[in-house]
């Protein structure tokens, strides 16, 4: 392996899931990519059933405000991230971190196929069948979806 993908959501099972893509990492001398996804939707998504130009209207008048809220999410996103791996007890020789936007699960496994990771490595919630009925599971989309080999954590 030469290169693992540890995906965040900032939670006790995503920094399980970083220490254990940490461990493996160091066995392999592979470099560690620490990523979070912050969740967006498409205009056409959040525009859903909206008709009138004044809804239109209202999206474009608010696109500013989203481009600095981004960003500002981002900075703080990124923040966290370094504080994540200053939290491991060994702190990998060959890092780095990534922050992105859109659908979590379409974004990791879209960020692994595009950047050559042989191993996805993310946290679960180990939610019911019923909890993931209603509220999806990002591990078991990326599962389905990834091209390579995905290692789900639990806390």
């Amino acid at each position: 392996m030469k290169h693992i993908l540890v995906a965040t959501d900032f939670s006790e099972t995503s920094e399980s899931a970083l220490r254990e893509g940490a461990k493996v990492a160091a066995l392999s001398g592979a470099r560690l990519t620490l990523l979070h996804v912050i969740f967006t939707q498409s205009v056409s998504e959040t525009l859903l059933g909206l008709d009138t130009l004044e809804h239109l209207a209202l999206a474009a008048d608010q696109a500013g405000d989203r481009t600095s809220a981004l960003a500002s999410l981002t900075e703080e996103a990124q923040h966290k991230l370094g504080a994540e791996v200053a939290k491991l007890p060994e702190k990998p020789s060959n890092f780095e971190t990534a922050v992105i936007e859109g659908r979590p699960s379409s974004e990791i496994a879209a960020y692994a196929s595009t950047h050559d990771v042989d191993l996805i490595v993310m946290g679960t919630h180990g939610r019911s069948a019923l909890g993931k009925a209603f509220l999806g599971s990002v591990a078991d989309h990326v599962i389905r979806i990834a091209e390579c080999p995905v290692m789900v954590v639990r806390k």
